[in-house]
């Protein structure tokens, strides 16, 4: 797969923090739900692992880091981290063309399930290119959940009358682009 580089400390510290940065440009604001950008939590827990592992001397830890983001950075580096890396360690990302690797530009809703029995929770997952998650869930079995896009900025979510919610989100950003949720009940 990749040559182990076997860097100092500092400089495995030095090339992450850049690929952290780096990669939260790319990807903050992607998809926010409800004010939660997931990108922005993972940076977080991303560096502190990362000074975790720095503390530690885990250096088969740091280099493991630092080949996902090279993996990463292979299909997409519009902040130039491979000059970066290639100045600190001589190593060359190799890009990987465009026309070899396809992204998704569709908008999907989907109900689904998951668990048995007294666990199984029904719920209404977005995808759209920049990531996807659930937008509403409730417990127990609802084959009756429906949710449907009203407009290229609005999903209105047809919720049964008798529920117990996990979860309910508003709104979902796409960087500069908000996509509203409706709640709409059921008639019985």
């Amino acid at each position: 797969m990749f040559t182990e580089m076997l860097l100092s400390l500092q400089k495995y510290k030095y090339i992450l923090t850049v690929a952290l940065d780096h990669q939260l440009i790319l990807l903050k604001g992607g998809i926010v739900f409800d004010d939660y950008d997931p990108a922005v939590e993972g940076d977080k827990i991303l560096r502190t692992r990362l000074e975790r592992f720095v503390k530690q001397k885990k250096v088969d830890k740091l280099e493991k880091m630092l080949q996902d983001f090279i993996q990463r950075f292979r299909i997409k580096d519009d902040h130039n981290f491979a000059s970066v890396l290639f100045k600190e360690t001589g190593y060359k990302i190799e890009a990987i063309p465009v026309q070899q690797f396809s992204v998704s530009t569709s908008r999907t809703l989907r109900v689904g399930m998951s668990g048995k029995d007294d666990n199984r929770l029904t719920f209404v997952s977005i995808e759209l290119p920049t990531g996807s998650g659930a937008i509403y869930c409730i417990k127990g079995f609802h084959p009756d959940l429906k949710a449907d896009w009203l407009d290229s900025g609005t999903v209105e979510v047809q919720i049964p009358t008798v529920r117990e919610e996990v979860e309910r989100v508003k709104k979902v950003k796409v960087y500069d682009e908000t996509i509203n949720i409706l709640y709409k009940e059921l008639k019985r």
